[in-house]
């Protein structure tokens, strides 16, 4: 086999690779502040989001009683952090 080939076919499987790579399906979000907005994090901090930002929280998630330091199972859909339930 020609060396351009098999660059073509290693070029095509990467492609591939990548089409059929999928997103990681939750997050695990910190709260980083409770008041006088709940804030949550995620990624070590770098993204934080609270209800003006994108914040949604299941019926579950917002009858929770919140602390600091705490954690939960989220779903990043574009800019919006669903959270779904404490870890």
């Amino acid at each position: 086999m020609a060396w351009d080939t098999a660059l073509a076919r290693v070029i095509r499987e990467t492609s591939r690779a990548e089409v059929n790579r999928k997103p990681q399906p939750w997050y695990r979000a910190e709260v980083v502040q409770v008041t006088p907005k709940l804030i949550f994090a995620i990624a070590d901090k770098e993204f934080k989001f609270d209800s003006s930002t994108g914040l949604i929280m299941t019926a579950t998630a917002r009858a929770k009683e919140w602390k600091v330091g705490m954690q939960a199972a989220a779903i990043l859909q574009g800019s919006e952090l669903l959270v779904l339930d404490s870890l």
